[in-house]
């Protein structure tokens, strides 16, 4: 399959979020100095004017969505990976490890200052579903049997059969290890234009779901730090939970679309090795 190196989607995907955070920062917090920088008010009646005006803060938008891409990969990706698992693992429902049992003490700490960055999600996290349990905001869930089984087996062979992978270790118990998932989507991006298209989407999806969260992070830091020591701001408490709030939803959405990324190669893998047989 050809894919377009570079889409309007790949463009939205870094935009929106360094425009959202622009946005409230200016806002919520008051930097009115963004807009004079980038030149939103300097346009004339000149319909020409008005849309070249808007090219400066577009760009920044942009390059800023990249750096907040990096980010949050770094910081809510990784999050979701220790406190989760792979979603190649969670799905065939593989014993989880504990959050904070890192394989050395320094990245043992190195967890637990990302459980405090990453504050608004991993509190939420902590009280709505792992003590409260409800369910509804649990998308980290596993795949019913016998379909765990038969998704498995399935992958397993496509491994072994099509990619030439030593598959004797793997074993349901602990799901899809190593880079095994990345193996079977390339696999499923070459053999079926169907299935490559949704997983692009996914893709996208997921990405865009986790840098808007992180964005959300970042702004309830600055709405905590605006609320206790710069009250000249105007941030009330009710910024602070709001961005907690969203943080959290975009961050449900952000492991929601990775499931589904997941699920999607693997499932594709399945059919595949069944028509094929």
């Amino acid at each position: 399959m050809k894919q377009n190196p570079f889409s309007f989607y790949d463009f939205l995907g870094y935009m929106i979020p360094g425009a959202v955070l622009v946005y409230v920062a200016v806002f919520s917090f008051g930097f009115y100095g963004l807009v004079e920088n980038l030149s939103l008010d300097s346009a004339n009646n000149s319909a020409a004017s008005q849309l070249l005006s808007f090219i400066p803060a577009v760009i920044f938008s942009y390059l800023l969505g990249h750096v907040l891409a990096i980010f949050s990969s770094a910081f809510i990706e990784a999050f979701s990976t220790y406190s989760n698992g792979y979603p190649s693992q969670f799905l065939f429902n593989a014993k989880k490890k504990c959050y904070i049992c890192g394989k050395t003490f320094r990245r043992t700490i190195g967890r637990a200052i990302l459980w405090v960055i990453v504050l608004p999600i991993s509190l939420s996290k902590l009280v709505i579903t792992d003590i409260l349990g409800i369910k509804v905001f649990k998308q980290a869930k596993p795949l019913p049997e016998p379909l765990r089984t038969a998704a498995f087996n399935g992958c397993k062979r496509v491994l072994s059969d099509c990619v030439n992978v030593d598959t004797s270790s793997m074993c349901k118990e602990k799901g899809i290890e190593g880079d095994y998932l990345r193996l079977l989507y390339h696999f499923v991006f070459e053999q079926s234009d169907r299935h490559s298209g949704k997983l692009q989407n996914y893709v996208a999806l997921y990405g865009l779901t986790r840098n808007v969260s992180f964005v959300f992070v970042l702004l309830f830091w600055g709405s905590v730090y605006a609320y206790f020591f710069d009250k000249s701001m105007g941030v009330g408490i009710y910024h602070v939970c709001a961005f907690v709030v969203l943080a959290y939803i975009f961050y449900i959405g952000f492991v929601k679309f990775y499931r589904r990324y997941s699920l999607e190669a693997i499932m594709a893998a399945t059919i595949y090795q069944k028509h094929d047989g």
